[in-house]
């Protein structure tokens, strides 16, 4: 117990002055403390941002898939139908056009993973910078994409050109 106006002072004072470090330090956390924040903050935006890369690699693979797999088709089916009036090295040509792009696009997307594991593997602002260059290669791959279906349907159009429809006919069969 404290009994003199000496002792309640002194210990005021021992109070006042052995607290204020730790008054201070509680209401600005330390460097160490917004560090970790920002490491945590870094390595959580870096697995966002690869997770949708994969994602991107994903569709974009599946789109050329499926690109492939629809000239495969058309190559198939033009093979099928001889006319005399089918012109079949002009659709050969357009469709030749078409497996290049999609070559190309599987190259770009494969340039796409190696250039998003080199953006995350980069630190600090140089990881803005060189997201630029993982969406310019997602872009030249979906306009490789785009020149592929491009000419497949124009393959198609000549191959349908080649043969005109029948108009149906309207009238009713005889009965018996």
């Amino acid at each position: 117990m404290l009994n003199t106006k000496k002792q309640i002072v002194a210990l005021g004072l021992m109070v006042a002055f052995g607290l204020l470090p730790l008054v201070t330090m509680a209401q600005v956390p330390g460097t160490g403390v917004r560090q970790d924040i920002r490491d945590a903050r870094e390595t959580m935006n870096k697995a966002r941002i690869g997770m949708l890369g994969e994602k991107a690699v994903l569709r974009l693979t599946a789109a050329l898939n499926r690109a492939d797999g629809f000239r495969e088709r058309v190559t198939l089916h033009a093979s099928q139908f001889p006319n005399p009036r089918f012109d079949k090295t002009v659709v050969d040509q357009k469709l030749t056009e078409a497996a290049a792009a999609i070559i190309t696009g599987r190259a770009s997307v494969s340039e796409i993973q190696t250039a998003m594991d080199n953006a995350i593997a980069a630190g600090g602002i140089e990881t803005n910078s060189s997201f630029t260059e993982v969406r310019a290669r997602v872009r030249e791959a979906m306009a490789n994409i785009r020149v592929a279906h491009q000419k497949i349907v124009e393959a198609i159009r000549l191959i349908k050109a080649a043969y005109p429809t029948t108009p149906v006919s309207t009238t009713t069969p005889p009965t018996n």
